[in-house]
């Protein structure tokens, strides 16, 4: 039986306008797409949710008052109607929740497909949403109780922090960034996944590895006990769970993605030095893994289980700290790259993001900044 329908919605709304008010915050081209991509599995687990609400609130409503839905039903096939089937949609599967293998196209308009022109018609639709929702709890409140959605407060001390040299550094300056979408990111230079499976699955979790780390380091300049907090939190779970599978899962698909063989599987296939290594970190993991991933990763932050009671989100009620799954994030890449230095196939793309001293500039350059998306 669904649980605090309106209160999981209000709270992916405001999840969704924090995300958005931190793309505007940090001044980081990459940073502002991995944390963006939050913002879509926000979406997807909305959709599910306020259609059930839709539901719950029509049926609380009298005969000649059901007619006070169809308002919000146009507002929530609006949404729908931009989400599925799109780069969004594939976004959130692949790059988000998941770490899928895409063609190299699908690559490049997935992560181009979040900006800020993007991110402002979602945020409108949201508030849109919210608005009619807290109109209806105000005329029929014996059908709806709703707290409404809003965002976060963010500290203006942040963005100095994180340009600091010790942290991310100068925003305006050029990278070598191991991640999967770096020919789509401006300002990055990137290995481009050429075809050669072990490869290129590498380049996947490395790339997972970077979003841990560069996650992490937002993370340091944020208050604990906050929302944002909790957002990052959720990042590094959906990650760091994203990386344990794309090493160790074989045959993770969905309608979005190709079915592929994990790390360990692709180098064991083509005899990478490291595959043995590997074998060694799959047979110790955290055991708490597997109800992170089954009562987290699967009910709260990849996805928000209707019948799941609220506060499962929160983070004192999640079986590990946010410390904790820091602590054990790195552990894994730390143990993966030790992994990978072992052949010069792989010991390439285990390097955290560099910046490129004397360069003044990048020719041919792919990537979109996030203000002309």
């Amino acid at each position: 039986m669904a649980k605090h329908l309106a209160g999981k919605v209000a709270r992916l709304i405001s999840d969704f306008l924090t995300i958005g008010e931190l793309t505007r915050f940090i001044e980081h081209e990459m940073e502002k797409r991995i944390v963006a991509r939050h913002g879509l599995v926000k979406l997807d687990s909305l959709l599910n949710l306020i259609a059930r609400l839709k539901n719950e609130i029509r049926d609380a409503l009298a005969p000649r008052e059901k007619k006070e839905v169809q308002v919000l039903e146009g507002l929530i096939q609006r949404l729908r109607n931009d989400l599925e089937n799109s780069d969004m949609e594939t976004g959130r599967d692949a790059m988000a929740a998941h770490a899928l293998r895409l063609d190299l196209m699908r690559i490049v308009d997935t992560w181009k497909c979040m900006g800020e022109t993007t991110f402002g018609v979602l945020e409108a639709d949201l508030k849109e949403i919210d608005n009619e929702l807290r109109r209806i709890a105000i005329d029929y409140p014996a059908a709806l109780t709703y707290p409404g959605g809003s965002a976060a407060l963010l500290d203006s001390s942040w963005p100095a922090f994180w340009r600091h040299e010790s942290t991310i550094g100068d925003p305006s300056g050029f990278r070598l960034a191991n991640v999967y979408p770096g020919l789509a990111t401006a300002g990055v230079v990137a290995p481009m996944p050429g075809g050669h499976p072990a490869q290129d699955v590498t380049i996947r979790a490395a790339g997972l590895a970077t979003f841990l780390r560069q996650i992490r380091i937002l993370l340091l300049a944020v208050s604990r006990g906050s929302e944002v907090e909790r957002l990052f939190a959720e990042m590094i779970v959906n990650d760091y769970c994203a990386l344990w599978e794309l090493l160790f899962v074989s045959g993770v698909q969905n309608e979005h993605g190709q079915v592929d063989l994990c790390v360990l599987e692709h180098w064991t296939n083509e005899g990478f030095q490291g595959a043995s290594c590997l074998a060694a970190l799959r047979s110790a993991p955290h055991p708490l893994l597997d109800r992170l991933r089954q009562d987290v990763r699967n009910k709260c932050t990849a996805h928000v289980d209707a019948d799941t009671e609220i506060w499962c989100a929160d983070l004192q009620h999640w079986p590990m700290t946010i410390d904790e799954i820091i602590d054990e994030a790195l552990r894994v890449i730390e143990e993966v790259r030790n992994c990978a230095s072992l052949d010069i196939r792989s010991r390439i793309f285990f390097i955290p993001p560099t910046y490129l001293k004397g360069v003044v500039g990048l020719s041919a350059q792919e990537g979109r900044y996030w203000k002309d998306g």
